[in-house]
C-alpha cells in the first residue's frame, strides 16, 4: 500500500457567522453542483450535531458544499456525531463558494464557538495558514484532511492515501491502456489545493517513464466545477484532437472527459480516461467503457474514522504507524502525516457494488 515515505501531500469551505455555538452560514464554492451533487447555491452542514456540553466539539471545514464528495464526507461526519461511543460533537461546514475567504470565516467562527478541535481540507493550501495558526494559539487542536496545509501549525494530516503514489498509480494505468505511447491531457481542480498538485505530480512521475508519451501543455483547472469541467473538456479535445489519453487529479473531471468524448463518437474508444472520481458519479461511463478506471478511497470512511483519530489526539493519544485505523487496517504516521489504508481500484467489474 505504501510505496514511499509521504513527502508531503489532497478532491473541493463557507463563512459562517456565529451566534452562540451555533454557525449560520455563508457558504463554500460557486455551486452548480459540483460532483455530481444537487445542493446548488446551498451551504452544506450538519443537521445532526448534538448540544452536549460534556462532548469535544470537532468542526470539519470541507473545501465546498453540494457536490457528491463533500456529501459522502458529510456522511461521514455525521457517522461519527452518531456514534455514542466516539462521545463527539461534530459540526460539518462547507459553503457554496468554495474559496479560501470562506474557508477562513468558517475557521475564524468557529474559534470565536470555542471548538475543541478544527480539521481543514484547504481549498488553497497557504491562503489558510494564518487562521488554522491563529486557532493553534487560541489553543484549539488544528488538524487536516483530505488536503494537507503543510506549512502550517496543525497537529497532522490524514490522508486516504498517499497522494503522490495515487497519482503514480493512474499515470501507470493510463499509459497501459495507451500502449505506452500517444498524447496525454492533464485535468485537475484548484490550481492552489495541496493534494491535487500531489497528485499531478504523481502523475507526471509516472508518465515520464513512457518515452512513447507526451504530455499537453497547459494542464485544465477546472476549480472542482462539473459544468466549467465538460466546457474545458470538450475544448481541450478540440484543442488537441490527436490525444489518446486524459489523466483526471478530481473527481469533476472522469464524467466531465466523458462526456467531451461522448460528444465526438470518433474518440470513443480512442481516448483513455483513468482519474479520480466517486463511483457514482462514474458508473454508466465506466459501464460503457467511456471512462476506463478510477481510483479512490470512500469519503465517508475517510472522514468517520479521521473523527475517530481526531479525538484520539483530543484524549492525549500520539498516533504511531501500526495503529489500528477504525477496524479498516493499519496507519502509518511519517512528519506528522497519517495515511490510512483505503485506496480502492473502480472499474467496471465492481462500480456496482460500491456505494458512494
Amino acid at each position: 500500500m505504501f510505496k514511499r515515505t509521504l513527502p508531503f501531500a489532497r478532491l473541493g469551505a463557507a463563512s459562517i457567522a456565529a451566534a452562540g455555538l451555533l454557525f449560520a452560514l455563508n457558504g463554500c464554492s460557486s455551486e452548480k453542483p459540483k460532483d455530481g451533487g444537487d445542493g446548488a447555491g446551498k451551504p452544506q452542514t450538519n443537521t445532526n450535531a448534538p448540544a452536549g456540553g460534556s462532548k469535544k466539539r470537532i468542526v470539519f471545514v470541507f473545501k465546498s458544499g453540494g457536490g457528491g464528495y463533500s456529501e459522502a464526507c458529510k456522511r461521514g461526519a455525521d457517522q461519527a456525531n452518531a456514534d455514542a461511543k466516539l462521545n463527539v460533537q461534530v459540526d460539518y461546514q462547507a459553503s457554496a463558494e468554495g474559496t479560501a475567504e470562506k474557508q477562513a470565516d468558517i475557521v475564524e467562527s468557529a474559534i470565536v464557538g470555542k471548538a475543541d478541535a478544527i480539521v481543514v481540507s484547504p481549498v488553497d493550501s497557504k491562503a489558510i495558514v494564518p487562521s488554522l495558526n491563529k486557532a493553534v494559539a487560541a489553543g484549539i487542536k488544528v488538524f487536516t484532511w483530505d488536503a494537507d496545509a503543510p506549512t502550517s501549525k496543525r497537529s497532522y494530516y490524514f490522508a486516504a492515501v498517499d497522494d503522490i503514489n495515487i497519482g503514480d498509480d493512474i499515470g501507470d494505468a493510463l499509459a497501459k491502456s495507451m500502449g505506452e505511447k500517444g498524447k496525454v491531457l492533464i485535468f485537475s481542480g484548484q490550481s492552489t489545493a495541496e493534494n491535487l498538485n500531489s497528485h499531478v505530480k504523481g502523475i507526471e512521475e509516472a508518465l515520464k517513464k513512457y518515452p512513447g508519451i507526451t504530455i499537453a501543455q497547459p494542464y485544465i483547472y477546472n476549480d472542482d466545477d462539473s459544468g466549467k469541467a465538460t466546457k474545458m473538456a470538450v475544448q481541450a479535445l478540440q484543442r488537441n484532437p490527436d490525444a489518446v489519453g486524459i489523466a483526471c487529479a478530481n473527481a469533476p473531471s472522469p464524467p466531465a472527459a466523458a462526456e467531451a468524448i461522448s460528444k465526438n463518437p470518433a474518440l470513443k474508444g480512442k481516448v483513455k480516461v483513468w482519474g479520480l472520481s466517486l463511483p457514482s458519479m462514474c458508473q454508466k461511463y465506466l459501464k460503457d467503457e467511456t471512462v476506463t478506471g478510477l481510483y479512490l478511497w470512500d469519503p465517508q470512511k475517510l472522514t468517520y474514522d479521521t473523527a475517530v483519530m481526531v479525538k484520539q489526539v483530543l484524549d492525549g493519544k500520539t498516533l504511531n504507524t501500526g495503529d489500528d485505523c477504525a477496524g479498516d487496517g493499519k496507519i502509518a504516521v511519517t512528519n506528522g502525516i497519517v495515511t490510512l489504508p483505503l485506496r480502492l481500484e473502480i472499474n467496471k467489474g465492481n462500480v456496482d457494488s460500491l456505494k458512494f
